[in-house]
């Protein structure tokens, strides 16, 4: 039979009460251990074990909190379900610790086949773990977040970067031996490219369509947006955030636009996230949603946090 925990306590408790009350005191403890032996063998012990496994779960879930919160609406139990369902491919993916390129790739069209499943521009972060809509943006985080965990379990070399041109995002990795790869979340099972000569076509591609959509005028904030750099997985936050406050914005729904571009910037002073929250609240003075007062409160709290 087993016991509880607070069974066990209880039996333990009337124990030694019997014992001082039958017992000299010098043989109540031999009394207590006697009996103790007894019921110790039916009740299951279980110690937490404090581990580096159990470290690095909890700051990954840490991280993959704050992408998921960019989220419209999510709840706790979503997040929960959303960041299980991200630790459990991590644990069961399989690394070959002798051949880092292998692993890369394997990783790549893993992530394809258990996430990436529908592209839709704008999509969340959260999206994106838990029915498969993807843009080039939240599909990148996630492979960077796998490359982050893989890179560590299986002690290999190679460096990722998250590297953001004004309309497309994309991962781009070096290994050990300094050849190159390119992760395309959006091109599927086309995504890979790990040639010299594909990837210049690939990279000559992304300049000529960044020339030719910055000139759309559907393409919303992207003019002058100078975020043409490298993106640490720390800083991918402010773009998740930022990427719905765009799509937000262009459906008109200024509220939640300025909502989104404010913790953009929380986390990044950038000058896109900056105009965002500028036009945003220029567009609910507009409608006569906020005063001349709320407007110029507004711009002035982000001007001394910027400051």
């Amino acid at each position: 039979m087993k016991h509880t925990k607070y069974q066990l306590l209880y039996y333990i408790d009337i124990l030694t009460k019997l014992a001082i009350s039958f017992f000299a005191k010098k043989n109540a403890f031999i009394f207590i251990l006697y009996l103790f032996t007894l019921i110790a063998p039916s009740y299951s012990f279980a110690v937490p074990i404090s581990s580096s496994n159990s470290h690095n779960e909890q700051k990954m879930s840490s991280r993959l909190s704050s992408f998921l919160d960019a989220h419209d609406s999510i709840t706790p139990e979503m997040k929960e379900k959303a960041i299980q369902k991200i630790i459990d491919f991590d644990k069961n993916f399989k690394i070959t610790t002798t051949n880092e390129a292998k692993t890369v790739r394997r990783l790549f069209f893993a992530v394809q086949e258990t996430f990436l499943k529908e592209y839709v521009l704008y999509s969340s972060f959260f999206q994106t773990i838990d029915d498969g809509k993807f843009d080039c943006l939240t599909g990148s985080v996630l492979y960077a977040v796998f490359l982050e965990e893989i890179k560590r379990k299986g002690n290999f070399d190679y460096i990722y970067q998250i590297v953001q041109m004004p309309t497309h995002v994309f991962v781009k990795i070096e290994l050990s031996d300094k050849s190159e790869i390119i992760f395309e979340s959006t091109g599927f099972d086309k995504g890979f490219i790990a040639t010299p000569k594909g990837i210049d076509f690939y990279l000559q591609q992304q300049i000529k369509k960044v020339q030719e959509e910055t000139q759309s005028e559907s393409v919303i904030l992207l003019n002058n947006q100078k975020l043409n750099n490298l993106v640490t997985l720390e800083a991918a936050s402010a773009l998740l955030y930022f990427n719905q406050g765009v799509l937000f914005f262009n459906q008109r729904k200024f509220g939640k636009s300025l909502k989104m571009a404010k913790n953009a910037f929380f986390y990044h002073k950038n000058e896109a996230f900056y105009d965002l929250i500028r036009l945003s609240l220029q567009e609910l003075l507009k409608n006569n949603i906020i005063s001349e007062k709320e407007y110029t409160l507004n711009i002035k709290n982000t001007d001394m946090v910027n400051n």
